[in-house]
C-alpha cells in the first residue's frame, strides 16, 4: 500500500492547528477568568477599606468599656476616670469604668486582650501591666504584642508614707531608727508588680535593714492596711494619698522624684535625703486589643489627647501632683512602652525577682 505523505502532513498540520486554536482559546478564557477574579478581589478590598474608614468615622455608636486593672482609689483609677469623663464629653458616648483588680493586673490584662478588637473595650495599662508583669509572672498573653498602644494619659510621682506611729518625720530619720534597733520593718507594696518593689526593697536591704514585704491587690487595700497599722511604710502615688497626709492621718516621709511636688511642698525628695538613685514614678495610658481598626485607634488617640489638654483635666492633675503626657501618634507611644518594657526587664532580672 502506498503512503501519501503529503496527505498525512496536511492532516497533521490541520490537527496541530486545531490543538493550538483550542489551547489558545482556553488560555484566553482562563485569562479573562483571572482578570475577573483579580477585579473582584480589588473591589472586595476597596469595600473592606471603605467599611473600616466608615466604622472609624461612626465610632462610637454605643457605650465603651474602659477596664482598669486595679480597685478604686489608686493612681490608675484616678487617671482612668479622668480620661473616661473627657472621652464621654468629646465623643458623645458613655465611657464606662470597669475596675477589675486581682493578680497585680494580670486578670484585667487577659480580659482586655481577649475582648473584641472593635474599640468598644479599652484598657488602662500602666508600668505594672505593660512593663513589669511580663517578667515576674507566667502570662498567657503578651501585652506588648496582644495590645495596641493608643495614647498616654498621665505620669504621677510616688511618695513614701508611714503610719503615724513610726519614728521620725523623714525617711532618713525612720531608717536610722530601724538600723539602730536592728528590727524588721513591715514594708507594703500596692501590688507584686509595683515599681517600688524592685527598687525600694533592694535599696532597704543594701542598707542592712531587715524587710518583711507585704503585697496587696491595689493602692486602696494597701492604704487601708497602713491606716490600720498593719504596715509601717508604703510607697504609693501622691494622687492617692495626699488627702490623708494633709488630714494628718499618715506621714509623708519622702517623695521619689527629682524635685518636690506642689501638692506636698514640705516633703523632701529622695535626692535631698542623700539617695539620688531612688527616683521612680507611675505612668499609664490607653490600649486596646491588637486587631482594633486603625481608624478607630487614630480617632481615640486624637480624642484622648484633646481630653488631657482640657483646662479642668489639667487642674485635676495638678491637684494630684500629676502631669498629663502626650504623644504625636499611637506609634510614638508604642515605642515608649516597648522601651519601658525593656528597661524594667533589666531592672527585674538584676534584682533576682524575675519569674523562673
Amino acid at each position: 500500500m502506498r503512503c501519501d505523505y503529503r496527505a498525512v502532513k496536511n492532516q497533521g498540520e490541520n490537527s496541530l492547528n486545531s490543538y493550538l486554536r483550542y489551547f489558545v482559546g482556553k488560555a484566553g478564557e482562563r485569562g479573562r477568568d483571572m482578570t475577573q477574579i483579580f477585579f473582584r478581589c480589588f473591589l472586595f478590598t476597596c469595600m473592606v477599606c471603605c467599611a473600616a474608614v466608615a466604622r472609624g468615622s461612626e465610632f462610637p455608636e454605643r457605650p465603651v468599656r474602659l477596664i482598669i486593672p486595679f480597685p478604686p482609689g489608686g493612681a490608675s483609677d484616678f487617671g482612668g476616670r479622668l480620661v473616661a469623663a473627657g472621652l464621654t464629653e468629646i465623643l458623645g458616648q458613655q465611657f464606662v469604668v470597669d475596675n477589675r483588680g486581682g493578680a497585680s493586673g494580670l486578670i484585667a490584662t487577659e480580659l482586655a486582650v481577649r475582648s473584641q478588637p472593635d474599640g468598644y473595650t479599652l484598657f488602662l495599662g500602666n508600668v505594672n501591666t505593660m512593663a513589669i508583669n511580663p517578667y515576674i509572672q507566667k502570662m498567657k498573653v503578651d501585652p506588648i504584642k496582644d495590645l495596641v498602644s493608643i495614647a498616654p494619659v498621665a505620669s504621677i510621682p510616688t511618695v513614701i508614707v508611714g503610719h503615724n506611729s513610726v519614728t521620725g518625720n523623714t525617711l532618713k530619720e525612720y531608717l536610722g531608727d530601724a538600723l539602730r534597733s536592728k528590727r524588721e520593718i513591715r514594708y507594703g507594696t500596692a501590688t507584686l508588680s509595683s515599681p517600688g518593689r524592685f527598687i525600694m526593697v533592694a535599696f532597704l536591704k543594701s542598707l542592712g535593714i531587715k524587710v518583711l514585704e507585704v503585697p496587696y491587690n491595689g493602692a486602696g487595700p494597701a492604704t487601708t492596711a497602713l491606716l490600720a497599722g498593719e504596715l509601717e511604710i508604703l510607697p504609693v502615688t501622691v494622687a492617692s494619698i495626699a488627702g490623708l497626709v494633709k488630714a494628718g492621718k499618715l506621714k509623708a516621709l519622702a517623695v521619689t522624684a527629682k524635685s518636690r511636688v506642689p501638692l506636698l511642698p514640705d516633703v523632701p525628695t529622695m535626692p535631698e535625703l542623700g539617695y539620688p538613685d531612688i527616683v521612680m514614678g507611675q505612668w499609664n495610658g490607653v490600649f486596646s486589643p491588637a486587631a482594633t481598626p486603625r481608624a478607630v485607634v487614630s480617632k481615640l488617640h486624637k480624642a484622648i489627647t484633646s481630653a488631657m489638654k482640657q483646662e479642668q483635666v489639667i487642674q485635676r492633675l495638678n491637684t494630684a501632683a500629676a502631669e498629663a503626657v502626650f504623644s504625636q501618634s499611637p506609634e510614638e507611644y508604642a515605642a515608649y512602652v516597648r522601651g519601658e518594657n525593656i528597661r524594667w526587664g533589666k531592672i527585674i532580672r538584676d534584682s533576682g525577682l524575675a519569674a523562673k
